[in-house]
């Protein structure tokens, strides 16, 4: 592009007549520096271009009156503009700076020789200050001035730059605060120790320098900090052998000599003690440094003729060695140790502490009742602090028959379709390790041969693969445990269709209610072979309806559940739902509760007689109820072909005392269309539409408390359930086996 001369405005660095109109730029080499002026009033004619010109005189960029710019030289690719030449403004960035770019940046317009004045920017490009030698000081004296200097030089750019140099003192590598900045440094010696002391410079506005040197100063002084080494205060010795050496130093300038005194009285020279330990030399030694400015003395050390832990004997009843024990024996450990002193004495199982005895020559630890987990290396490790700690190994086997083990997940039912794959694993704890056998009364197509992969020296775990089942290859196969210490213990392990999910079980109150809230507790069923939810509903009598209160996902465990927003005092009803990605469980589990507080309806009277009133009709009307709900449960009973014995019902339902740990049965999950009063169905979108049928019939298949009767017991075997702690509730044995197929074709799912 050519540009007419008498068209531009040139800026030029380093040309006194276009002097600086704005602050300088500072900028670190590498950096971008961003510079912005104003073209003086009257400056530029009008349709007038500029040119910017760099500190050799070279033309940096020019723009045309249009506002169009070019860049020229080693500041293509660098150089940004962003003024705008209507409003009279310079503006742009240069990248990369170098330590060349430095100096006044100037500007000329309508030709090179059309300087404009008060136009330009200086840029200071930023250097390092030179690394300050090592400080130098006078003679220094303790409580007398001494004076320490440090010098550095500049390296920003343009030498005219107008940035000062100050210093940074340290001493010990930790700043200093000092009145001021410059060099050099003068203060009053206020303490006997040796301190190091440094420099550093900062340039204002710009860049520090390296830190100098240390100067360590040290000054002259008496006896100060006298020390012993090792610094400790009592040492034990073995009879008959050296003193221990211990060193005596003192901080002295000049330089100090040393005398050991025993007991008060001069034994030795030197600033290192020796001789020979007998009992004579038992005793308290101190040490004497001095010198021209004066003397002082040091700590007092004890020195005791000791010997170090011996561990003479550590038995496992009484034998030593490896010992082999039942399960269930009692084991004694005791370790016995001569030293002087006594010891800290240590019974360990591997790195277990199971007993400490301090200051003691005998250990003992007593196990009860041998447990197999309980096997293992036993050590006692003893100690005096003479000498390293000392330690003796016996070895515990416990001898245990096969059980499941309960660090592993207790899984004995496995879920899969037709064709799929199932891996079955059982883990057992035995020893010694026992050996497998897998077999089947039925006939099966699959090798029932297995593996088992020892976990530990007391742990293994059993495996089945079963691939492409086949209807037959569905139904029990029985484990078989032996390690010969016992009797063989057999497992059976179901393998079942993928199917709806096993009815929850142990559904119950958990007796800790408050006035709007109850506490629910399930234990889950197998899933089915699919992730299961719990779906909790709550019967609502004013409009005799099932309504949902919350889903709840599996967690595998007992499920522990707090149920908010009931009214106070009142009686209610849930019932408890498992559904799967396969198929809704076929039944429901129920139970009553009731809130802790007074019905909404009770009122308080001011007569007793009134009192007396309203608690007669509230019993009278809590038996009307109760008396309705039973009958309506043997109408339903009686229709479906199901005759109990009346009577006995009633008398069950006339000893029970207290709400608080209900009934639970379980129904079939088609509803109860006979039972006018609560037989209308939820109304909420997720329930599914066979759900929404009317009952038909009634069915009351087992008694889930913990201490009921029979699986298909009726209210005839059912008794008041026990309160449910949560110390009480332990996992379900079963758990999802479809999350994670291991078949091509969603094998085990």
């Amino acid at each position: 592009m050519k540009i007419a001369p008498a068209a531009l405005l040139y800026v030029i660095a380093g040309v006194v007549s276009g002097a600086p109109s704005a602050s300088p730029v500072l900028s670190a080499v590498s950096d971008t520096a961003r510079f912005s002026w104003e073209v003086p009033q009257g400056s530029l004619g009008t349709g007038s271009s500029f040119y910017t010109v760099g500190p050799a005189g070279v033309t940096v960029f020019a723009v045309t009156a249009a506002g169009a710019s070019v860049v020229f030289g080693s500041y293509r690719g660098r150089l940004e503009n962003q003024g705008d030449i209507a409003a009279r403004n310079v503006t742009f960035t240069l990248s990369n700076i170098q330590t060349s770019d430095a100096g006044t940046y100037t500007c000329r317009g309508g030709g090179a020789t059309i300087v404009i004045q008060n136009c330009g920017q200086k840029l200071v490009v930023l250097g390092k200050p030179t690394t300050p030698v090592r400080p130098v000081s006078t003679t220094p004296v303790y409580n007398q001035q001494v004076t320490l200097t440090c010098s550095s030089t500049s390296t920003t750019v343009p030498a005219d730059h107008g940035l000062t140099l100050t210093y940074i003192w340290q001493r010990d590598r930790t700043d200093i605060t000092v009145t001021s900045p410059g060099s050099p440094y003068t203060f009053r010696v206020s303490s006997r120790d040796s301190h190091s002391y440094r420099c550093r410079a900062r340039e204002s506005q710009g860049l520090e320098s390296e830190w100098s040197q240390g100067y360590n100063m040290e000054p002259q002084y008496g006896p100060y900090q006298i020390s012993l080494t090792p610094s400790i205060s009592s040492y034990t010795v073995t009879e008959h052998q050296a003193l221990p050496s211990i060193t005596c130093s003192a901080i002295c300038r000049p330089g100090c000599t040393y005398r050991w005194f025993h007991n008060g009285t001069a034994f030795s020279s030197g600033a290192v003690l020796q001789g020979q330990a007998d009992r004579s030399k038992t005793g308290s030694y101190r040490c004497q440094p001095s010198n021209t400015h004066g003397s002082g003395d040091s700590v007092t050390v004890s020195v005791d003729v000791q010997y170090p832990a011996t561990v003479i004997m550590f038995t496992v009843n009484s034998l030593s060695g490896t010992l082999a024990v039942n399960e269930s024996d009692p084991v004694t450990l005791r370790c016995q140790v001569d030293s002087n002193p006594r010891s800290v004495i240590r019974l360990l199982n591997g790195t277990e502490e199971l007993t400490r005895a301090d200051n003691s020559m005998t250990a003992e630890y007593r196990l009860a009742s041998a447990d197999c987990r309980q096997r293992g290396n036993y050590s006692c490790t003893a100690t005096n602090n003479i000498g390293a700690p000392v330690s003796q190994r016996v070895e515990l086997l416990v001898k245990c028959s096969p059980r499941l083990d309960e660090t592993a997940v207790k899984q004995l039912k496995y879920a899969s379709r037709l064709g799929g794959n199932v891996n079955v694993s059982v883990s057992v704890l035995a020893y010694p390790l026992p050996t497998f056998t897998w077999s089947r009364t039925t006939s099966t197509s699959q090798d029932l041969t297995g593996s088992s992969i020892p976990v530990s020296a007391i742990s293994v775990t059993a495996r089945l693969h079963l691939t492409n089942l086949q209807q037959q290859d569905f139904g029990d196969y029985s484990l078989t445990v032996n390690n010969g210490e016992s009797s063989s213990v057999t497992y059976t392990v179901s393998i079942v269709s993928e199917g709806p999910p096993d009815v929850p079980t142990q559904f119950r109150d958990l007796d800790n209610a408050t006035t709007s809230s109850v506490w629910l507790s399930w234990l889950p069923g197998f899933n089915g072979g699919h992730p299961q939810t719990f779906l909790l509903e709550h019967l609502k009598f004013a409009t005799r309806t099932w309504t949902v209160y919350k889903t709840y996902a599996d967690t595998g465990k007992m499920m522990v559940v707090e149920v908010t927003g009931l009214t106070p005092g009142d009686i209610h009803i849930f019932r408890l739902h498992a559904r799967n990605d396969y198929v809704d469980s076929n039944r429901y589990v129920f139970v009553e509760t009731r809130t802790a507080g007074d019905p909404p309806n009770q009122q308080k009277l001011e007569s007793p007689s009134s009192h007396a009133g309203v608690i007669a009709g509230s019993t009278v009307g809590g038996m009307l109820l109760t008396m309705l709900l039973e009958g309506i449960i043997l109408i339903v009973l009686y229709r479906t072909g199901y005759r109990p014995r009346i009577g006995h019902i009633l008398k069950e339902t006339a000893l029970r005392k207290s709400t608080r740990n209900p009934e639970t049965v379980e129904m079939d999950n088609i509803g109860y269309s006979s039972l006018d009063q609560i037989n209308v169905p939820a109304q909420h979108s997720n329930v599914k539409e066979s759900e929404k049928q009317p009952y038909s019939q009634l069915t009351i298949y087992e008694n889930t408390k913990a201490d009921a009767a029979a699986g298909t017991s009726t209210y005839e075997g059912m008794t008041e359930t026990p309160p449910v702690t949560y110390e009480s509730i332990r996992a379900s044995p079963y758990q999802n086996t479809g999350a994670n197929s291991q078949g091509s074709d969603h094998d085990n799912k």
